[in-house]
């Protein structure tokens, strides 16, 4: 159970107009006592407590959060519920429930916010986006979540700048990509940087940083690759097979931990790219890999550790790909609606075999 002894003690002197130092005459104790209760980095003895309690008019209860903690828990478990669930309608049920019962509460805005952006029709929900973006940027002191409610109105604004007369250009989305942070300020790169060696989460912070850069690398590189005329199909093969080789050189277990989005798409693409060059049965061998790989992702469990050479013992929590992604379900969408196949191609006996 999370104690708010520190918070509660801080929001009730504040309440009362007390300095520390003030409340520190009153308790008998140093100022740099009432100091270390409120940052948390020490409690009062147990039988202070009713003490302070009633110096404050609250019970101990109240002064230590106990409702509140229970409620924090409680709200854990609900997010945690609504974060692993696939069904977009389930998942609205959950938000909009918990936005009745936690309606200040910022995890459940933005979750609301991001429900809308990505579960909507863009144009329906745009004067709803607005006004919970302005609450959360105007007043949430989390600048995790802050940020977090920037990328997405901005994944939003690109989805809007598509639609003629939605009044949102594509320079709107420009300008909130100018606020968000650089790669090189990201935590992932702070921490593996500044952490001592003997720092216990050291390790990690390392292999964090090695997995988002290289996630990173590969997205950047398809982005400008695969659907661009600049460069001839035999090239994309190539870069693309040399991001393959490299993803299997780090994850050399079989569990591409934070790639496997882009391990299954890559595959894809060489499959379509090949299917270009009038190459059927590669087309067919890397679009079989695809669908292996995607089969492999989806009955993966939850979390897993790695156990590949550089990053053996991080764990992998597959939800980090999004709770609601489905690997097959996506797979099956490209190979159906987005590479452009010929009907005969995908009429084929061996094209079949692969989608069941």
């Amino acid at each position: 159970m999370n104690i708010y002894f520190g918070e509660n003690l801080k929001s009730l002197r504040q309440k009362h107009n007390l300095t520390q130092e003030r409340l520190s005459e009153f308790l008998n104790v140093s100022f740099q006592t009432i100091s270390k209760w409120e940052r948390g980095d020490t409690y009062p003895d147990i039988a202070m407590l009713p003490e302070i309690a009633l110096f404050f008019k609250v019970s101990v209860d109240e002064l230590l959060g106990v409702n509140k903690a229970e409620s924090e828990e409680k709200l854990l478990k609900q997010l945690e519920v609504f974060d692993n669930l696939t069904d977009s309608k389930q998942r609205e049920a959950i938000i909009i429930e918990l936005k009745k019962n936690y309606p200040n509460d910022y995890r459940v805005i933005l979750r609301y916010m991001t429900q809308l952006i990505h579960f909507s029709n863009p144009l329906d929900v745009m004067s709803k986006v607005t006004v919970i973006y302005e609450n959360i940027q105007e007043n949430c002191n989390n600048d995790k979540i802050r940020v977090s409610a920037k990328r997405h109105l901005a994944e939003y604004y690109k989805k809007l700048a598509e639609i003629e007369g939605s009044g949102i250009t594509f320079d709107d989305c420009e300008k909130l990509l100018d606020e968000m942070p650089r790669m090189k300020d990201s935590q992932e790169i702070l921490r593996s940087f500044l952490y001592p060696e003997n720092h216990p989460e050291y390790f990690n912070s390392c292999v964090a940083a090695i997995e988002t850069s290289l996630n990173l690398l590969c997205q950047a590189i398809a982005h400008l690759c695969f659907y661009n005329d600049k460069y001839s199909v035999d090239y994309k093969i190539d870069i693309v097979n040399k991001c393959n080789n490299l993803l299997t050189t780090i994850y050399d277990d079989g569990n591409y931990g934070e790639a496997w989005r882009v391990i299954i798409f890559n595959n894809g693409h060489l499959g379509r790219l090949h299917f270009l060059k009038g190459e059927t049965d590669r087309a067919l061998e890397y679009f079989k890999k695809a669908a292996t790989l995607a089969k492999q992702f989806d009955s993966l469990e939850r979390k897993t550790t790695l156990n590949s050479q550089l990053l053996k013992g991080k764990e992998f929590n597959k939800h980090s790909q999004g709770s609601n992604w489905v690997a097959k379900e996506h797979l099956e969408f490209l190979l159906n609606e987005r590479y452009p196949l010929s009907e005969e191609f995908k009429n084929s006996e061996d094209f079949k075999s692969i989608l069941a």
